[in-house]
C-alpha cells in the first residue's frame, strides 16, 4: 500500500471553494434553522429556567449569561457535525461528487482537507451570526451577554472548533455504509456531549468520575474557550485551546487515510 500524501493547500482550497459557491446560492434558507434552535434554548432555559435559579446565578453570572457562550460552542458543533455526516455521505455515496473531483488534479487527501475547512467555515459563519444576536439581545435585556473585548477572537476559534467536529464526523462517515447509522452517532456521541459538556450547568458539581470523563471530551473544552473569551480569558483558556489543537491534529489524518482507500478502491 502506498503511503498517504499530505493534502495540498491549493487542492483543499478548490474543494472549499466549490462548497462556498453552492452555499452562496442557498445560505438564507440553510442558515435560518441554525439561528432559531440556539435561540429557543436561550429563551426556554436562559429566561425560563433562569428565573428559578437563585440570585447570583452560576460563578457570579446570571443563568442566561452563563449558558449563552456555551450555546455558541454547541452551535459550531452541530453545524460542523451535520456538514461532515449527512452532507459528506451524500457527496461520497449518493451523488458520487468525490469520485468526479478526484479525476481532476485534486486528490482524495485534498477532498477531505477541503471538507474539514468548509465545515469549520460554516460553523464560524453560523456562530458569528449567533454571536451578533447575543450582543444585540444583551442590549435589549439590559444585561450584557458578552462582556469582554476578547470576544472578537470567538469567530476564529469557532472555525477551529468546527474543524475539530468535522474531523470527528468525517471519521464516522468514512466507516459506515448506510446513512441511517448516523442515528447512533447523534444519539450516542453528539447528544451526550451537548448535555454533559458544561453548557447548562458546571460538570464539576457531578460526582466522580463524571468531571474527569468530561475533561476528555471535545465540547467541554470548546465551551470553556467560548465562555472565557466572552467573559475574560484566564491561563486555563490556553490549556483548553491546546487540547483542541492537539486532539484535532492527532485525529485529522485518520479519516483522510480511510476516505482515500474508499475513493480509490
Amino acid at each position: 500500500m502506498s503511503s498517504i500524501r499530505l493534502p495540498s493547500p491549493r487542492g483543499a482550497f478548490r474543494v472549499w471553494q466549490r462548497s462556498a459557491t453552492i452555499f452562496r446560492k442557498y445560505w438564507k434558507s440553510i442558515m435560518f434553522p441554525n439561528f432559531v434552535e440556539p435561540l429557543l434554548y436561550l429563551a426556554a432555559l436562559g429566561l425560563g429556567l433562569g428565573a428559578f435559579i437563585q440570585q447570583g446565578g452560576i460563578n457570579g453570572q446570571s443563568y442566561i449569561q452563563y449558558i449563552a457562550p456555551g450555546l455558541l460552542a454547541s452551535n459550531a458543533m452541530f453545524a460542523a457535525s451535520f456538514e461532515s455526516t449527512f452532507n459528506t455521505f451524500v457527496k461520497l455515496k449518493i451523488d458520487r461528487i468525490y469520485d468526479a473531483i478526484i479525476t481532476t488534479p485534486v486528490n482524495a487527501e485534498d477532498v477531505v482537507a477541503g471538507e474539514y475547512l468548509w465545515a469549520g467555515t460554516r460553523a464560524a459563519l453560523y456562530g458569528t451570526g449567533f454571536l451578533a444576536m447575543l450582543a444585540a439581545l444583551g442590549i435589549g435585556f439590559g444585561e450584557p451577554l458578552i462582556t469582554s473585548v476578547w470576544a472578537v477572537f470567538i469567530p476564529p476559534m469557532l472555525l477551529v472548533i468546527g474543524m475539530m467536529f468535522s474531523v470527528m464526523g468525517t471519521l464516522f462517515t468514512s466507516l459506515i455504509k448506510r446513512i441511517d447509522l448516523y442515528a447512533y452517532y447523534f444519539t450516542l456521541v453528539v447528544t451526550p456531549l451537548f448535555l454533559f459538556s458544561g453548557i447548562f450547568f458546571p460538570v464539576e458539581n457531578f460526582p466522580s468520575p463524571v468531571p474527569t470523563i468530561a475533561w476528555f471530551t471535545p465540547l467541554y473544552h470548546a465551551v470553556n474557550v467560548c465562555r472565557d473569551l466572552a467573559t475574560g480569558p484566564s491561563a486555563g483558556t490556553l490549556v483548553d485551546v491546546a487540547w483542541i489543537l492537539v486532539f484535532t491534529s492527532v485525529l485529522a489524518l485518520v479519516p483522510v487515510q480511510i476516505m482515500r482507500r474508499r475513493l480509490i478502491s
